[in-house]
């Protein structure tokens, strides 16, 4: 996604779907969901996760989602380029974030992989206050 690898921690993910193979409601309310898609009783809505994490490096133009990452609720799902793979991070490899760092959504890096694992709970609770 825009250059950034991402870690989602597995107790967070609900599954994966293609996003050719869902049809979306477009949401005019905010510019960082791309729309939903599901049943009346449960929608799930899909995040622009690129203009939601990286906003200042955010360029349409370079959003190639090809995949969602449905996130454990399924009220929330996450736009990907690809998957690359599923792998276990040793906690006592992770950088960890900091209480101080701006980017609330940031859990750690973990430089193996040059990827970014994100708070999901922390991204989740600031989708429900937004929407």
């Amino acid at each position: 996604m825009h250059g950034l690898n991402l870690a989602i921690p597995f107790e967070y993910v609900e599954g994966a779907v293609q996003l050719s193979s869902v049809s979306l409601t477009l949401d005019a309310g905010h510019d960082w969901c791309l729309g939903r898609f599901g049943e009346i009783t449960s929608t799930t809505n899909v995040i622009d996760t690129a203009l939601c994490l990286i906003p200042e490096r955010y360029s349409p133009e370079l959003a190639k989602y090809n995949e969602l990452i449905i996130l454990s609720g399924r009220h929330w799902a996450l736009a990907c380029d690809e998957l690359v793979k599923s792998i276990r991070i040793p906690a006592d490899k992770v950088s960890w974030a900091g209480p101080n760092n701006p980017r609330k959504w940031l859990w750690g890096t973990y430089m193996e992989e040059r990827c970014a694992i994100l708070d999901i709970p922390e991204l989740m609770k600031q989708f429900d206050q937004a929407f």
